[in-house]
Formats: C-alpha cells, structure tokens, sequence
C-alpha cells in the first residue's frame, strides 16, 4: 500500500494538469482559497465558470497542503488531491490480504487509472464510495458492536457527499440500497438510518450557503428540466444512445462479467440483492439525468466514461470480496 501510494504521489508530481475539470473547476477553486485564507469568500461567486456551487472539500484540502508548503503552484496542489486516496485504500487494504489486495489494487488502476493522479474529482468519488459500501456491508457481521464502525462511515459518507454531486446521489443510493438489503436486521437498518441521516447534514448545509447566497455557475444550458425529459422519454433511440454509452462502457462491462461470474459460483444472495439495488438505482438515475439534460444529449454523454466508474469498480471489488470470503471459509 505505501509503494502504490508514493507511487501515485511521484506520478502525480511528475505531470501537469491538462483536463479541463481539473484545471478550471477543483484546482482554481483550490487557488482561490489559498489566496483569500478562507473558503467563505466563495459566497462572493467570483468566476462562475468555475461552478462555485459544486461541493469543496477536495479543492479545500489542497489549498491546506499548498499553505502547510507555503507558496502556491501547479504541481503541490494536484499531489494534494491523491493524498485523499490514503483513507479509502487504508479500508480496502483492511479488507484484503495479500494477493487479494494486490489484484484489488490492479482493478483501481485499470477501472480508475488516470483519475488516480490528474486532478480530478471521478476517482476519489469512487474509491470512497467503494469503501463506505464495503464498511456498510461488513456492519452486519459485528452484530451489536458497531459504534466505530458507523463513526468511520459517517467520515467517509461526508467526504463522499462533498466531492461531487454524484457523490450525495451515491450516498442516497447506498442507504435505498442497505435498507433493502438488510430490512429484517431492525438494530443494523436503525443504526445506518442514523449514520445517513448525521452523513447528508453538511452536503445540505452547503448546498443551502449556496442557495441563500445565490451561488452558481454561468452554464445556464447546464439545467436539467420536465420540457428536455418529455420531449425525450418516449424516443427509443434516446435509451439505445445511453445504453450505448454508459453500458456498453469496456470498464463497466468488465465488473459486470467478473460480478456475474462471482454470483454464479458463490451465491451469495445477500451480496447480489445488495451490489444489483444500489447499482440499478444509481443507473436510473444516470439515464433520468440525460434524459433530462437541455445540452446535445450526445455530447453530454461524454461524461458517461466518468461517472459510470462507481459502479464499474463497486461491481468489480465486490466480485472480488465475495470470492476472499468464500477463501477465508473453506
């Protein structure tokens, strides 16, 4: 684990940052509050270019490292962002061994690869995702026990909220997702309806700020409507293009080979019932929000490769976890 991470962190170092994303969104927000000394000066909504209603954390911890070194550049800021892979590759590791670990570090790097260390927010959003579901599922083999484990998800729900707005849509996909899973455990289904509830609090309190200081972006075509969503959902070509898209993505259709093959030889219903819920809901709403979308649908789906990752990486991780378990039984 240490290998791989100083790994990123020198490949991170050792590159600029070119996407758009990366260098217009998260690291000029990040510019912004190193020079003004504070993450409330966003309310004044300077360059909306910049989406400045879009969660910060990310953006506010590299601003943090680059004031720890004490000057601004291209470079420090950027290695920032990969630091925050430490803690969710800290609970993969904890539920890993050895080779298992190993492989479950090749999936990252195929399913995420560049996200790892270019600047952008796609690859935090679905290693913490991965990582809060993990924590989620394992929550039913500690019985009574599990104070510090909701305590850890609550960390990484919050964070995972406050990356992206995929982020907030995932967290509410995983507590639809557990409830359905776990419903007859009463203790476990009243402690993660407690954990989601405490998780959603900042994400709401930001987009709130957000909302009573009018910030937001200069994108007007960005806006989702009813009038975009009827005039599209009765069109089959429409659902064909997403498909195509989204579905037919290689790093998604990887995970769902190697999680079918895993369900088939395992079967383990509770992992099927629980990575299937929380996956489909995620994938209606992706094809809701394109639906919806005023922009050129096709071009809007550029962003498919993206925000299709989650799940990809759920759907492998979770073939993988079910196979380690089975390993650790016989």
């Amino acid at each position: 684990l240490i290998l791989f991470l100083l790994g990123l962190i020198i490949i991170s170092l050792g590159t600029s940052t070119n996407s758009w994303d990366a260098r217009s969104i998260w690291l000029f927000k990040a510019k912004e509050f190193f020079y003004d000394h504070s993450l409330i000066s966003i309310k004044n909504n300077y360059a909306e270019f910049s989406h400045n209603n879009y969660p910060s954390i990310a953006p506010a911890f590299s601003a943090g490292l680059s004031t720890l070194i004490g000057y601004w550049n291209e470079i420090y800021p950027k290695a920032g962002l990969t630091l925050m892979f430490i803690p969710p590759l800290i609970i993969i590791s904890k539920f890993f061994d050895n080779n298992f670990f190993l492989i479950s570090i090749s999936i990252i790097l195929f399913i995420i690869g560049k996200f790892l260390v270019n600047g952008e927010i796609d690859g935090l959003v679905a290693l913490y995702f991965v990582s809060s579901v993990i924590i989620i599922y394992n929550l039913k083999n500690l019985n009574n026990d599990i104070f510090d484990q909701c305590l850890i998800l609550i960390f990484f729900l919050i964070i995972l909220s406050l990356l992206k707005v995929e982020g907030t849509v995932l967290l509410l996909c995983s507590f639809i997702g557990s409830m359905v899973t776990f419903h007859k455990n009463k203790y476990l289904c009243k402690s993660l309806i407690i954990s989601f509830l405490i998780s959603i609090i900042p994400v709401l309190l930001w987009n709130y700020f957000c909302l009573y200081n009018n910030i937001g972006n200069n994108s007007s075509n960005n806006i989702f409507n009813i009038s975009d969503f009827t005039n599209r959902v009765l069109y089959l070509k429409n659902y064909i293009l997403i498909f195509e898209y989204l579905l037919l993505n290689d790093k998604f259709l990887f995970g769902l080979f190697i999680f079918l093959l895993s369900t088939i030889y395992i079967k383990n219903k509770d992992i099927l019932i629980y990575v299937t819920s929380i996956s489909l809901i995620y994938i209606l709403f992706l094809f809701t929000v394109y639906l919806s979308t005023s922009l050129d649908l096709e071009w809007h789906l550029n962003s498919a490769n993206r925000i299709i990752k989650p799940i990809a990486l759920f759907l492998s991780i979770f073939s993988l976890y079910s196979i380690f378990n089975r390993q650790k039984e016989i």
